[in-house]
């Protein structure tokens, strides 16, 4: 596993019309106004997000539209050899557009350059828009977790390997 796991590994990158880069701590604001559209319950704090930013095996990615506004943030970490997607949030107005894809496969790419192998997450059971998009994204169910959230709202688990990894595709 590399020594170097934060955003300088993550250069910005062009996916179609967004840009997907590294956040600074300048993007709080605008991260948590992603967070308080996007969520209607279990939100993450300003703290939590401005934790992730910058934190040594974590990095949160931004992506932004033509004019540089953010329509999505992702929050990843890497420890060893096992990437975990801790958060997505993509502006509702601008769901069903792709941009969270470009999100998660941009943290997959960081993921791999940080030397991971595997990426596990955690979506809530009914969660079915998010789901199917992991599920698109080659993420396989491999648990189920009663009452992760709240009483009552479970969380699936899935896992999947991390493209590029020397073990891509037999995790």
């Amino acid at each position: 596993m590399t020594d170097r796991v934060g955003a300088d590994l993550m250069p910005p990158t062009e996916l179609g019309a967004v840009r997907v880069e590294p956040a600074r701590p300048g993007d709080l604001a605008q991260i948590m106004t992603l967070e308080r559209a996007g969520f209607s319950g279990r939100l993450w704090s300003p703290t939590a997000w401005a934790e992730e930013i910058g934190r040594l095996g974590h990095i949160v990615l931004v992506g932004r539209d033509a004019a540089g506004q953010p329509v999505g943030a992702t929050a990843w970490s890497v420890v060893a050899e096992v990437a975990e997607l801790l958060r997505l949030v993509v502006d509702p107005a601008q769901r069903r557009r792709g941009w969270g894809r470009r999100l998660v496969e941009a943290g997959l790419e960081w993921a791999a350059q940080a030397g991971a192998e595997v990426a596990f997450l955690e979506v809530a059971e009914d969660n079915q828009p998010a789901s199917r998009l992991y599920l698109d994204l080659n993420f396989s169910v491999i648990d189920r977790r009663r009452d992760y959230y709240t009483p009552g709202q479970h969380a699936i688990v899935m896992r999947r390997a991390v493209p590029g990894a020397l073990g891509d595709g037999h995790v």
